[in-house]
């Protein structure tokens, strides 16, 4: 049989989207140039950030059905550390959390967390919070109906 599947392919289909952001943190720790299997945290990275790209366009678009809006399955389908780093937020791994610096104030230290795990944003410097949709709200400077539908249709 010839399998003409890529690596990222299969662990897009093997793992979900909480497992590939914990496999690129493994990544991020044990990629040091001064090791010899450097190259290969190069290309295992790569791989990775190909499976997300393909689990993002996979995702069914949660909560908007025949002009029916469900925004709380939207709110636990959506992946809120994809959508908040689809507006250009570089966010780095802290712990069960992820950082940044916020998109609403201009800072040097990143005081912009996300806490994937209550799907909620909180910055400790402007003192914006909210959730998914909230911050799609604020980005884009919309009504709740309109975030709730650009939420349901990123992935």
């Amino acid at each position: 049989m010839n399998d003409t599947r890529t690596d990222a392919d299969v662990l897009a289909a093997r793992f979900t989207m909480k497992e590939l952001r914990k496999e690129l943190h493994v990544v991020e720790v044990n990629c040091l140039p001064d090791q010899e299997d450097y190259g290969y945290w190069l290309w295992y990275a790569d791989v990775i950030y190909k499976a997300i790209d393909i689990k993002k366009q996979i995702q069914q678009k949660p909560g908007v059905q025949s002009g029916h809006l469900n925004v709380e399955t939207i709110k636990q389908c959506a992946d809120i550390v994809s959508i908040i780093e689809n507006y250009a937020v570089k966010l780095k791994k802290a712990g069960h959390n992820f950082k940044g610096l916020c998109p609403f104030h201009n800072e040097r230290t990143p005081s912009f967390i996300i806490y994937p795990e209550e799907k909620r944003y909180h910055c400790y410097g402007c003192q914006a919070d909210g959730d998914v949709i909230g911050f799609v709200m604020k980005m884009e400077n919309c009504d709740f109906k309109t975030a709730a539908l650009k939420v349901g249709e990123i992935r």
